[in-house]
């Protein structure tokens, strides 16, 4: 092998290597990139979990496809079609909103769309470099492709589910609610205000220092934004050490406009027996359901509180 052919050879792995780790990144930090995808509101967060998904799944496939040389000539075309789609996306970022990590490298890598842009032409000009690359003829072939294919769409689909098909698959049986220590609760100081029993609510009991209850408030926090729902009707009681643990939490899932309450642990354990975040939904005042934040439905939001 020449030089020349040696460094188009090393370039290529270079870039399906890129590929697979934008790949692995997104995968990795989904529930953030699913967040900001379904943050410009093009589409509802169920399609949302899907379509990101099957962004990654292509990523990892044309990842393979570069480093393999597995249809070489189609995978180069789609490379090239995936650097066109996020770059019209970056620009639209980059001209309307003012974004500090367009998650292209998911929450390990924060590029805003500037950079990421650049670095989208860096990997075409690279692209052009190895355009010419011949395709395998090898026995393994068919197995890295069926391999490839099987375990993206697993781990994508399965591995990490999209929240609606995790409520199908794991249905959530843990007792999370107990409604008669809520009811006792809910009837002293200073607890006895925060139910509003003309309206319908949902009611979140969350743990500043859970990283899952941090999900989830962003989950409802978005839900609620990008359907214009009232704000006061999502109210939180929350288990945290100080103002400063509280204010963090509210930072962090940009529900500073929403209601907390603190509540000492042993009260909130109490309620939903140490299962954080737990979620209700409270129809003028009584119980409806109790869930977990990998059952938040956008749709049943919307509905139940614009019953």
């Amino acid at each position: 092998m020449d030089i020349k052919k040696l460094v188009q050879s090393i370039i290529r792995i270079i870039l399906g290597c890129t590929f697979l780790l934008s790949a692995a990144l997104k995968l990795i930090s989904i529930e953030n990139f699913e967040l900001y995808v379904y943050s410009f509101g093009f589409f509802s967060f169920v399609i949302v979990s899907f379509l990101t998904r099957i962004l990654i799944v292509c990523e990892f496939l044309i990842g393979v496809g570069l480093i393999f040389r597995i249809f070489y000539k189609q995978t180069w075309w789609a490379a090239v079609a995936m650097l066109c789609g996020f770059s019209l996306f970056l620009v639209y970022a980059a001209v309307f909103r003012g974004d500090e990590n367009c998650h292209c490298f998911g929450d390990v890598i924060e590029l805003n769309p500037i950079p990421s842009i650049i670095k989208n032409v860096l990997i075409f000009g690279f692209l052009l470099r190895v355009k010419r690359q011949e395709e395998l003829h090898h026995p393994i072939k068919p197995y890295v492709i069926t391999i490839s294919i099987l375990s993206a769409l697993f781990i994508a689909f399965l591995g990490v589910p999209p929240h609606v098909l995790y409520s199908k698959m794991f249905k959530d049986s843990e007792e999370r609610f107990n409604p008669t220590a809520f009811a006792t609760t809910m009837a002293t100081e200073p607890y006895n205000t925060i139910i509003d029993s003309t309206r319908n609510e949902i009611i979140g009991f969350v743990s500043a220092g859970c990283s899952h209850c941090k999900a989830g408030n962003k989950i409802m926090q978005a839900v609620f934004e990008q359907n214009d729902l009232d704000v006061t009707a999502f109210k939180n009681i929350i288990w945290a050490s100080s103002d400063s643990s509280l204010n963090v939490f509210k930072d962090t899932t940009n529900t500073q406009n929403y209601s907390y309450t603190v509540m000492p642990p042993y009260m909130l354990i109490d309620i939903n027996y140490g299962h954080f975040p737990t979620y209700i939904f409270l129809e003028k005042g009584m119980f409806k359901k109790a869930f977990n934040y990998k059952e938040i439905n956008e749709n049943e939001i919307v509905e139940f509180l614009n019953y």
